[in-house]
């Protein structure tokens, strides 16, 4: 493999930055007694650091270093949990609707990560059936 940065790299950098950042935003709300944020904190650390992180540890195990799909899939991931949980805690501190249009937008490309995820897990899965399929085929 080249130099370049790996799927799972990648998705680990952002599962501590989200893990950082919902600890940041929990100390902060413990000190403060107000919990008005704890949706987005909660959401921060599934999509950010719970779901990149199982992200992570898949392709890392797939093999999967690149490639397109593998990278769309991270990268909707990604930019979905902080979208979305950035979305939400501007939503929940002023009240404004404003923020809507991102917390809207963080679904669905969280959604879409999680579908592509899927395809990803299926296509591996099949990949290997098959090629064990072949392999005792020849054995037979």
């Amino acid at each position: 493999m080249s130099g370049g940065l790996r799927i799972s790299d990648f998705c680990f950098v952002v599962a501590a930055l989200a893990a950082l950042g919902g600890m940041g935003l929990g100390i902060v709300m413990g000190i403060s007694q107000d919990f008005t944020l704890a949706p987005a904190h909660a959401h921060l650390n599934l999509l950010g650091w719970v779901t990149m992180a199982i992200y992570g540890l898949y392709h890392r195990g797939a093999g999967r270093t690149g490639g397109f799909a593998g990278w769309t899939q991270v990268g909707s991931g990604g930019l979905g949990a902080g979208l979305m949980a950035g979305g939400l805690a501007d939503y929940l501190s002023s009240g404004s609707h404003r923020a809507m249009p991102m917390v809207v937008a963080g679904s669905l490309l969280a959604l879409t990560g999680m579908v592509l995820f899927l395809g990803l897990v299926l296509a591996d899965t099949l990949r290997r059936r098959a090629g064990s399929f072949e392999m005792t085929a020849r054995s037979g």
